[in-house]
């Protein structure tokens, strides 16, 4: 939780009254600062409950393995995971670029049979996303591929229909990247976070940093995702290479 109004004795009180009163917490954390770093990580302070960062989360039918101190997860994407998951064709062939524990990936998987490599980093991460695989009983439609992934693509032959780039600060850095691995006709679901007072300048931002970056004849439609902080919008492009 983020609790800045509080004094520390404050939070602590809150975090033991929320464990009495909510029967399926239990542990509560003080979210310090801002995510950061190469894996986007919270710094956590412990405020009551158990000690431990490692639970399980179920969101569309699936459940997922992951520690919130030490791999990168969001549950406010679920409607977002889900939108890209009932938008995708039976059986495609699907690259995620930035997988985590694997919340896009093994939805794709599980519900429309898609064929998903995953690349992920974050070692730790990739090994939570492998025992995923198996609870979800999806592991023989998964790869996962613990790599850089702008280098593991220079080194891969493969093209994919639908391509998924969920890192909205590094996203623009590994675009080129996207668009040699999607096929022809194929779909890159592009994130950003971008400074604007609403969805109407999201898209106007995120469309000029496009148009500098997308060759001739791709096409794309912007769309808000949510809010991350003041006037900070975390916006979504869909590209359709011709």
């Amino acid at each position: 939780m983020r609790l800045p109004d509080l004094k520390a004795a404050e939070r602590r009180k809150f975090a033991r009254e929320l464990i009495s009163e909510v029967e399926n917490v239990a542990a509560v954390f003080d979210q310090e600062g801002v995510i950061r770093g190469e894996f986007r990580l919270r710094t956590l302070k412990h405020l009551a409950g158990e000690r431990r960062t490692l639970t399980v989360h179920r969101e569309n039918g699936c459940a997922f393995k992951v520690d919130v101190a030490r791999c990168y997860f969001s549950p406010r994407l679920s409607t977002e995971r889900l939108r890209i998951t009932e938008g995708s064709k039976e059986g495609e062939r699907v690259l995620n670029m930035f997988a985590g524990v694997g919340p896009f990936s093994i939805p794709l998987a599980k519900m429309k049979h898609a064929r998903v490599t995953s690349c992920e980093l974050n070692k730790y991460a990739a090994k939570l996303h492998e025992e995923n695989d198996l609870m979800n009983k999806v592991a023989d439609r998964i790869l996962v591929v613990n790599a850089d992934v702008a280098k593991w693509a220079a080194a891969s032959a493969g093209k994919y229909d639908r391509v998924l780039m969920p890192h909205p600060s590094q996203s623009h850095r590994f675009l080129s990247t996207a668009l040699s691995v999607t096929k022809r006709k194929g779909t890159i679901h592009y994130y950003r976070h971008v400074l604007a007072r609403d969805e109407e300048e999201g898209k106007e931002q995120i469309g000029e940093e496009l148009k500098r970056l997308l060759p001739a004849g791709a096409s794309f439609r912007a769309r808000k995702v949510r809010d991350v902080g003041p006037r900070w919008l975390e916006m979504a492009a869909d590209i359709r290479v011709s």
